[in-house]
């Protein structure tokens, strides 16, 4: 009975706290949700009202209206996409590269590239400034990739570096002994067991670049390569917050955030459940 009854105030214990970390997490979603939907007097009024009394479509409306906001869109899911893809190839061979083969320097390398991680963004913002200077990639999609992938890159190495040390060894040499040749072992025998670490590297890739706001802000001039995440700061202007439209385009710019999420959390759960028979 005592043991039972130490057992139910345990789970309701941690049911309280998982209960306020959800709140704690939600809160701010939820806020920035309600206050998309209210009047523009009803987002002033003091002390603030949780739930919208007079619900609106207004602040979405304009948003949607507005062209540059669409094009700011359009400019994040290159940039986004764009950096996923080039991150997935150069991480997988670049991880499998230092997981199957030893040479000089190879571990001085690999923790130069999480040093490379580890520096605070402030500081290389002036270095990668002038490089993509010198090399006219300024406002341009291909700069802002390649400036992107220091971010996403080094711990897509570390995870897939990690995740490919775990895997047998003996198949891979098996498939080589049957006439595969390094890169179809690669293709064909090791990516097909790796699809929990690829959705998480891919993932993780994604909404890094999707949110990334200082590097975009620095390295971009005007309306024209400007993401969501650097046009969100332009309601912040002489006149004040626009809290209604900054809240709407908010809701609005983390919809597709989630959606891939969803869809790599899903591509997780199926490759998990793929993989938990092999052998």
């Amino acid at each position: 009975m005592n043991r039972r009854k130490k057992i139910t105030i345990f789970t309701v214990v941690r049911l309280a706290f998982i209960g306020i970390i959800c709140t704690f997490s939600l809160f701010p979603v939820l806020w920035c949700l309600s206050t998309s939907l209210k009047t523009e007097s009803e987002i002033y009024r003091l002390p603030p009202s949780w739930i919208p009394e007079i619900v609106t479509l207004k602040h979405y409306k304009e948003i949607l209206g507005r062209s540059d906001m669409m094009h700011y869109f359009v400019n994040t899911v290159i940039l986004s996409t764009g950096t996923t893809l080039i991150t997935m190839v150069v991480s997988v061979l670049a991880a499998y590269g230092f997981s199957r083969y030893k040479f000089t320097g190879c571990r001085c390398l690999i923790w130069t590239i999480l040093f490379a991680r580890v520096l605070p963004r402030v500081s290389v913002i002036i270095p990668y400034y002038i490089i993509l200077k010198e090399m006219k990639l300024l406002n341009t999609y291909q700069g802002l990739m390649l400036v992107y992938l220091t971010i996403c890159l080094p711990v897509a190495v570390w995870m897939l570096k990690g995740y490919f040390d775990n895997l047998p060894v003996e198949v891979e040499e098996a498939a080589v002994v049957d006439g595969c040749s390094p890169f179809g072992v690669l293709v064909k025998i090791v990516i097909p067991m790796c699809k929990p670490i690829l959705a998480t590297v891919a993932m993780n890739a994604f909404i890094l670049s999707w949110n990334e706001f200082l590097f975009a802000l620095t390295m971009t001039d005007g309306k024209a390569m400007r993401p969501i995440a650097v046009g969100l700061a332009f309601f912040i202007d002489e006149m004040g917050v626009h809290w209604g439209e900054l809240m709407a385009a908010s809701m609005l710019m983390s919809v597709p955030a989630v959606i891939f999420f969803s869809l790599a959390q899903n591509q997780m759960v199926r490759g998990l459940s793929a993989g938990a028979v092999k052998g």
